[in-house]
C-alpha cells in the first residue's frame, strides 16, 4: 500500500467513530513502529492497566518504568482514566515513572494536567493526542500503512470522496534534507569512491581498535566486516565490496614506510601495529576532550536556568537527557541545525514536538531512581533551546563535529531521513517493467539469493508498495526471445557442448545460455539438461510450436514470481494516439538493422506513449507532494530516447523511462530506516562518530549549506514543486554515476 497523507477530514471521519478496542489494537501497531523492538504490548486482565511498556534493554535485566495507556475516554474524564492506570500499575508492584497516555481526543491545557499527575503520584506524564497520532501517520511510512490498513474498509465505502479528503504538503517539505539530498545527488555525477575509501579506512581502523599483536588480539575478516556493519548498516552495499581492496593497500606501508594495518597471511588475522594504535588514541583524546567540556556546559547551564538548586542525582539526569537529546536531533534534523550554527539561515524553528519526543524517549531508555518530574524536564527543554538558539563557542565547536558527521551520513545515503522519503516514494511507483530486466531476472534464478540483482530490486519495490505492470508486448518479447535462445542452444551448443571452455561460454551473448552453462558446470547448482532449464518458466514443446499455451504458461511463471499485474494490449492502449505510435514505430525501424523484430519498434513505441497515457490517466502532474511522477517505464533501453526529443518536451520535459540504478542505490540497497536511526544514534557521540565528519569535504558542506539557503528562500508549496523536479530528474539521469551498478 503506497503513503498517502491523510488531511484532516479523512482523518477526523475515520478516528471519530472508533471502538476503545480498536483503536487500543491501532495505537499498539503505530507506537511500535515508533519505539521498535523495545516496546512491547501487553494483553488481558492482568497487565495492571497499562497497554504497552518500553524496556530499556531487548535483552532484559532492568525493569520498565515508562508505560502506555490508549483510551477514547473523552477530554473530561482523562485525568480520571490516567490516575486509574497509575493506581492499577501500581497494585500489581509496577513501578511507573513515565506513562505516555494516547488518546482520540484532543487534550488542551496538557502542561497543567502534567503538572497535577506528577503532584499526586510523581509519574512523568506525556500526552499524544488525537493531534499527535494525526503527526505520527503522516510523518512515518510504517505508522501511515499501519493507519490506512486499519480502515482500508472505510475507505473503500467512502473512496469517491476519500480521493478528495487526501493529500497536503508532504512533511518533508518542513525540513531541508530531501531538497538539499536530491540538489546535491544531481550535481554530484561521479562515483563517491575516494570518499568511500576514506570513510572504510576509517571503520578498519575502528573495528580494529581493541587488537594487539603482542597480546595475542587480532581479528579476522569476517570480524571486521561484522564490526562494520554494525555502525553502519547501508556499508554492506556501498563500501564492503572494497573492503579487500582497502585492507591490501593499507597492509602496505605509506610513503613514509609506516605500517598502517598488520596482516598475518598464514592465519589471514589482522591487527593494528603500536604506532597506528597510539596515533587513534591521540585523535581520540581530543574529541573525548571535547565531549568532557561540552557535557560540563550542559551542567553549568542546568545549574543556572532556575533559581532552584538540583542535587546531584538530577543534574547527572538532567544532563544525560539533554546530552542525548543533542544527538538525537542531529540524528533527526542535522543539516538544518547545521545551516543554522553556521550562519547560513538567519532563524530556524526547532520542533518542539520532535525535541520532547526525543527526551521522553531518552527518559525511557534510562535506568535511573531519579524523578521524572515536569519541572526538571522542564528545565531540560529550556536548556536544549539556549543550545540550539544561543550557544557558547565550545558547544558551537562540538556541535560543529555533529554538524559534519550528520551531514556526510546524508551523502552516503545513511540518514534516516532520506532512507524514508525514497521508501515512502517508491511505495507510489507504478513500473512497467522491460523485457530486458525480466529476462535478466530469469538468468538469475540458479545464483544465490544475494547475487539476484534484479530479483531483489522487483521484491523491495513490491514490498514497499509499489505496482510491477507485466505489459502484453513485454511479455511477446520474452516469449520471443526465450524462442530464439533455445533455437541457438540446440543449433550451435548442444552439438559441441562437450568441447565448449570457459572462455567460449563467457563469450556467449546470450544471458540465458550463459546462465545455464554457469549454473551447470561452473557452479554446478543445477545438473538437469537444457529442457530442464527451459520447463522452469515453460513447456519446451509449447516453446518450440510458440504455442497460445506457452506463452500463457510463461506468463503464469512471471506473473507469480515477480508478483507483477498483467496487462493487455487493449488496457495500455488507453488513451494513446495510435497514429502517433506507429509514426514513432516506423522511425525506430528504419534506424534499426534488418536483424531486428519489426514488432519491437511497435513495441517500444507503444510502450512510451502508454505511460505517458497511465500518468494522464492517474493525473500524475497534480501530485503536488514531492515525489514526483508514479508511472515508469523500468528498463535500460535508450535506443528509443533519440527519437522522442519533441515528445518529451511536450510532457513537461520528463521522460518516461526510469534508470534502474535509480532503484538498486537509492531503495533495494539502503538500510532499512529504523536501522539506521539506531546505529547513527549509537555511532554519533563516540569517537569514530566524531571523526568521520572530518572526510566530508569543505566544498561538499557548503553545497550543502548553499542549499539550505535556497530551500529557506522558498515557500512550502514551492518547494514541493522543486523536489518534484529534482527527484524525477535524479529517475531518468543517464550520466549519473552510481556505486551500485546494473551488471
Amino acid at each position: 500500500m503506497s503513503f498517502k497523507i491523510v488531511n484532516d477530514t479523512l482523518f477526523n471521519y475515520l478516528i471519530n467513530d472508533i471502538s476503545g478496542a480498536n483503536f487500543e489494537s491501532l495505537a499498539k501497531k503505530l507506537f511500535g513502529s515508533e519505539y521498535g523492538e523495545n516496546y512491547v504490548p501487553l494483553g488481558g486482565m492482568h497487565d495492571g492497566g497499562a497497554d504497552s511498556f518500553y524496556l530499556p534493554s531487548v535483552f532484559g535485566g532492568e525493569k520498565p518504568n515508562t508505560f502506555f495507556q490508549f483510551s477514547v475516554t473523552d477530554t473530561e474524564r482523562a485525568k480520571k482514566k490516567i490516575s486509574d492506570t497509575i493506581d492499577s500499575l501500581r497494585k500489581v508492584g509496577r513501578t511507573p515513572k513515565q506513562l505516555i497516555y494516547s488518546t482520540t481526543e484532543l487534550i488542551p491545557k496538557q502542561d497543567v494536567l502534567v503538572s497535577e499527575i506528577f503532584e499526586e503520584y510523581e509519574v512523568l506524564l506525556r500526552v499524544r493526542d488525537r493531534e499527535g497520532i494525526k503527526q505520527l501517520i503522516n510523518s512515518s511510512q510504517t505508522a501511515n500503512k499501519l493507519f490506512l490498513e486499519t480502515f482500508v474498509g472505510e475507505i473503500n465505502a467512502v473512496i469517491n470522496s476519500a480521493k478528495n479528503l487526501e493529500g497536503g504538503v508532504n512533511h518533508f517539505v518542513s525540513d531541508p534534507t530531501i531538497f538539499a539530498f536530491l540538489d546535491f545527488e544531481l550535481r554530484d555525477k561521479f562515483s563517491k569512491d575516494l570518499l568511500h575509501d576514506k570513510i572504510l579506512d576509517s571503520l578498519i581502523y575502528w573495528s580494529l581498535r581493541e587488537t594487539d599483536p603482542d597480546a595475542k588480539k587480532f581479528k579476522t575478516r569476517g570480524e571486521i566486516i561484522e564490526s562494520i556493519k554494525l555502525v553502519m548498516p547501508a556499508a554492506a552495499s556501498f563500501l564492503l565490496p572494497r573492503l579487500d581492496h582497502r585492507l591490501e593497500v593499507l597492509c602496505k606501508k605509506d610513503a613514509g614506510g609506516e605500517e598502517r594495518v598488520r596482516h598475518h597471511r598464514k592465519d589471514d588475522l589482522y591487527c593494528l601495529p603500536f604506532e597506528m594504535r597510539r596515533q587513534l588514541a591521540e585523535r581520540a583524546v581530543e574529541e573525548n576532550s571535547l565531549q568532557v567540556q561540552f557535557t560540563i556546559s550542559i551542567t553549568d547551564r542546568l545549574k543556572n536556568v532556575s533559581s532552584i538548586a538540583l542535587n546531584e542525582a538530577e543534574l547527572g539526569f538532567g544532563a544525560k537527557i539533554i546530552f542525548d537529546t543533542v544527538h538525537e536531533y542531529f540524528v533527526e534534523q542535522g543539516l538544518i541545525l547545521s545551516a543554522f550554527l553556521n550562519k547560513k539561515i538567519e532563524d530556524i524553528n526547532i520542533n518542539e514536538q520532535i525535541v520532547e519526543l526525543q527526551v521522553s524517549k531518552v527518559i525511557a531508555k534510562l535506568d535511573t531512581k531519579t524523578k521524572f518530574s515536569p519541572e526538571l524536564v522542564g528545565r531540560c527543554l529550556k536548556v536544549l533551546g539556549g543550545i540550539f538558539y544561543n550557544s557558547s563557542e565550545l558547544e558551537r565547536s562540538y556541535m560543529g563535529y555533529l554538524s559534519r558527521t550528520s551531514m556526510l551520513f546524508m551523502t552516503l545515503q545513511s540518514s534516516p531521513t532520506v532512507i524514508e522519503y525514497f521508501n515512502q516514494m517508491s511505495g507510489n511507483f507504478s513500473l512497467f517493467v522491460g523485457t530486458d530486466l525480466l529476462i535478466k531476472a530469469i538468468s538469475e534464478q540458479h545464483l544465490k539469493p544475494e547475487h539476484k540483482q534484479v530479483e531483489t530490486l522487483l521484491q523491495i519495490c513490491v514490498k514497499l508498495g509499489a505496482k510491477l505492470i507485466l505489459a502484453e508486448p513485454v511479455l511477446e518479447e520474452v516469449f520471443t526471445h526465450l524462442h530464439a535462445v533455445d533455437l541457438e542452444y540446440r543449433n550451435h551448443y548442444l552439438p559441441n557442448e562437450a568441447y565448449l571452455s570457459a572462455a567460449e561460454i563467457s563469450e556467449c551473448d546470450r544471458i540465458l545460455i550463459r546462465s545455464y552453462y554457469h549454473a551447470r558446470i561452473v557452479d554446478k547448482s543445477f545438473r538437469k539438461g537444457w529442457d530442464a532449464f527451459i520447463n522452469s518458466l515453460l513447456d519446451p514443446k509449447c516453446l518450440r510450436s510458440k504455442s497460445e499455451q506457452g506463452r500463457d504458461q510463461l506468463r503464469g511463471v512471471l506473473v507469480q514470481k515477480f508478483h507483477l499485474k498483467f496487462e493487455s494490449i487493449e488496457d495500455l492502449s488507453k488513451g494513446v494516439n495510435q497514429a502517433k505510435v506507429t509514426s514513432l514505430a516506423e522511425q525506430l525501424s528504419s534506424a534499426r538493422s534488418y536483424e531486428k523484430h519489426p514488432n519491437l519498434s511497435q513495441n517500444d513505441a507503444l510502450m512510451v506513449y502508454a505511460t505517458y497515457a497511465h500518468r494522464r490517466a492517474n493525473n500524475e502532474s497534480a501530485n503536488y507532494d514531492g515525489f514526483g511522477y508514479r508511472t515508469w517505464w523500468l528498463t535500460k533501453e535508450t535506443h528509443v530516447l533519440s527519437f522522442t526529443g519533441q515528445l518529451v518536451r511536450q510532457e513537461s520535459g520528463v521522460p518516461y523511462v526510469m534508470r534502474p540504478e535509480f532503484l538498486l542505490n537509492f531503495v533495494v540497497f539502503a538500510a532499512k530506516a529504523s536501522d539506521a536511526r539506531k546505529a547513527f544514534s549509537d555511532l554519533l557521540p563516540t569517537t569514530v562518530g566524531l571523526q568521520l565528519g572530518q572526510h566530508l569535504k569543505q566544498d561538499v558542506m557548503n553545497e550543502l549549506l548553499d542549499s539550505v539557503q535556497q530551500w529557506d528562500d522558498l515557500s512550502p508549496e514551492r518547494i514541493s514543486i522543486k523536489m518534484s523536479d529534482m527527484v524525477n530528474k535524479l529517475k531518468y539521469d543517464r550520466f549519473k554515476q552510481y556505486a551500485t551498478k546494473m551488471k
